[in-house]
């Protein structure tokens, strides 16, 4: 469980510091894809964290499907614009460092 916990921390936090798509994608790279990418790892999260953590709740999975996954769309949908107006204005590649 402890090792499920962790992986899931290393994702996240992969995903937050380097972005969801590889830099040399980076010209491809548009807000809907962002979105669908963060709003996909956030319903997963959502719909299979409660499973994992309360296999007794008959509920948990609607946590991805109302909240996580909607949150997820339209925070990725967010980042992924300010990802592009950056680009846009010639601010600092998305380079680890």
């Amino acid at each position: 469980m402890l090792l499920i916990r962790l992986v899931l921390v290393a994702v996240i936090w992969g995903i937050i510091r380097y972005g969801p798509i590889n830099n040399r994608w980076r010209q491809y790279e548009t807000p809907a894809g962002v979105s669908l990418c963060v709003g996909l790892i956030a319903f997963v999260v959502g719909f299979v964290g409660p499973i994992i953590l309360t296999p007794s709740a008959n509920q948990g999975p609607l946590l991805g499907i109302f909240y996580t996954g909607p949150l997820g769309l339209m925070g990725g949908y967010i980042w992924g614009r300010a990802r592009e107006s950056a680009r846009a204005r010639g601010g600092p590649p998305n380079v680890p460092g």
